[in-house]
């Protein structure tokens, strides 16, 4: 069979060691065969683990025959049967590359192991508009003249043109065109007929500073549309300030956020004071080890969210400006769902080690992918006094996707308020039924819910910290940085808790916290949990 990336690590927990009462005699000789005896090159676990597989074929033939069969198909002359990608610690959880049939032979001649697939997360941001197939046309069909479209997109404040912006544009429900704006703004979009209107017209982009754009029936003049992208003004009220409140300089103070996410720009005026370090937690970077600045927009916001401290009108504050951060890249640049496992878990074992109070994930799973490894993680994280705080997903309405569906994570749906973004911004979109007490408040449309959420955050049209300015989001993706901001914040007012001893009780004690700050806003406990905390 094909070779497949895989974890390998103990049959309980992420590390050996981490075993409270004694390491069992399966897992002794778990680690003999895992840990190299000199501690030498994370390479030579390789020669190890494929002595390993070796063993097996001698003493189970059938075992045998099919890891022989699979190094046929898969092993190069030479190459190990087993390759080791990436490694956290010499007793933990190991990233090999190789067949199914290798790793079955492994865990059958150790027992005290486990074998799970690489899985893959994304950014919780609110999903694009879908675009659906083109219906087939007839092959004597025959372009009609005048049956091109050309999109212009400027920015609203300085009438200049917004390249690479993606523009999706509706000719009917089920003829739609997606292109990317070229240096003059501009695209063209061919539907082969004459469209007098578009039913729907979509731009999305990460340029800082204007918001993107969303309309329904747009009339096309002369067969060309200008979209003016509307300037983002921060000095007015936003989601996140209006539901949660503006962070004083002190709150927060003490606390250290762990962000898992995609990385932060480092140098941002309003966050280079607050970023303490962190990590680069891609397996097979091309980048170093310690280089966890920005690839895109989506961890810089998340970020702000949690601690900016600038002030508007040139700047934006989040919700514990007092807090520190260090921030964890999982995510690869130019991939936006390489989000590994392996990678999370790493980033996770580093905010133990780095002593974080809470971390956040802005990320999800597939709807009903969860992974038992990342569960570990977030036990240990737990047992360490760590809260974790999770995105529900973006999957409209379906269950809590995972890491927010664990039960040692906060899952937190995205909360938003009418009339705080521009009548044509995308997050018009969003808005939808169940709507709260106050009929302007809705649940967005994205959210995923269910019995799994705990907290509801502010979700959509938040603004934040960009690379290279600020920027409007919206998804779990934001609420869920909105209500680790609100923990941090209650965190540092009650000593009594921050000083409490690095185990689940301290962890237990922060979440009780912020649900004990939460109050409904009237959608019901599917939709908000235990409310929203502020």
């Amino acid at each position: 069979m094909k070779a497949k990336r895989f974890l390998i690590l103990p049959m309980e927990g992420i590390r050996l060691s981490d075993a409270t009462s004694g390491v069992t005699a399966i897992a002794s000789t778990l680690l003999a065969t895992l840990q190299p005896q000199q501690k030498a090159a994370v390479a030579s676990l390789g020669k190890k683990l494929m002595a390993s597989v070796a063993q097996g074929v001698s003493v189970a033939k059938k075992r045998g025959a099919a890891v022989k069969r699979a190094r046929a198909a898969d092993a190069p002359v030479g190459k190990p049967a087993i390759e080791v990608v990436a490694s956290l610690h010499e007793d933990g959880v190991k990233l090999v590359v190789a067949s199914e049939e290798v790793l079955a032979a492994m865990r059958q001649n150790h027992p005290g192991i486990r074998v799970i697939e690489e899985k893959f997360c994304r950014p919780a941001l609110a999903p694009r508009v879908a675009v659906p197939p083109r219906p087939a046309v007839p092959a004597a069909a025959h372009v009609t003249a005048g049956a091109s479209v050309i999109i212009e997109v400027v920015r609203g404040d300085t009438n200049t043109p917004v390249r690479g912006a993606d523009v999706i544009a509706f000719r009917a429900d089920n003829d739609a065109l997606e292109r990317k704006t070229n240096a003059l703004g501009k695209v063209t979009l061919s539907f082969g007929v004459v469209a007098a209107k578009l039913k729907r017209l979509y731009v999305y982009h990460e340029e800082p500073g204007i918001w993107g754009f969303f309309k329904s029936n747009v009339t096309v003049a002369a067969g060309a549309v200008k979209v003016v992208l509307s300037p983002l003004d921060l000095s007015a009220a936003d989601s996140l300030r209006h539901f949660h409140g503006f962070g004083n300089p002190t709150d927060g103070a003490g606390v250290r956020v762990g962000v898992i996410d995609s990385g932060a720009e480092k140098d941002h005026p309003d966050l280079a004071a607050v970023i303490e370090g962190g990590a680069n937690c891609v397996p097979e970077s091309t980048r170093a080890a310690d280089d966890f600045g920005a690839d895109g927009a989506h961890g810089t916001h998340v970020a702000g969210t949690v601690a900016a401290i600038g002030a508007a009108p040139s700047g934006v504050r989040g919700i514990a400006p007092g807090a520190k951060l260090r921030i964890y890249r999982v995510f690869e640049a130019g991939n936006p769902s390489s989000g590994s496992s392996f990678a999370v878990i790493d980033a996770i074992e580093r905010a133990i080690a780095d002593k974080c109070d809470i971390i956040n994930l802005s990320l999800s799973f597939d709807p009903g992918v969860t992974d038992d490894a990342i569960s570990d993680a977030l036990a240990k994280a737990r047992n360490n006094g760590i809260l974790a705080i999770a995105a529900a997903g973006n999957d409209r309405r379906q269950p809590v996707s995972f890491p927010g569906s664990d039960a040692n994570c906060v899952a937190v749906s995205a909360v938003g308020r009418k009339g705080l973004f521009p009548k044509t911004a995308t997050e018009v979109g969003d808005v939808g039924a169940p709507f709260g007490t106050d009929s302007k408040n809705f649940i967005a449309a994205f959210s995923n819910v269910g019995a799994d959420l705990d907290a509801a955050g502010a979700g959509v049209g938040v603004v934040s910290t960009f690379p290279g300015g600020h920027g409007a989001m919206s998804g779990t993706s934001m609420a869920s940085p909105a209500v680790a901001g609100v923990a941090a914040r209650l965190l540092a007012a009650k000593p009594a808790i921050f000083g409490m001893s690095r185990d689940a009780a301290r962890s237990d004690a922060i979440r009780k916290l912020l649900m004990d700050v939460s109050k409904s806003l009237g959608f019901g406990i599917l939709f908000e949990g235990s409310g929203l905390p502020k």
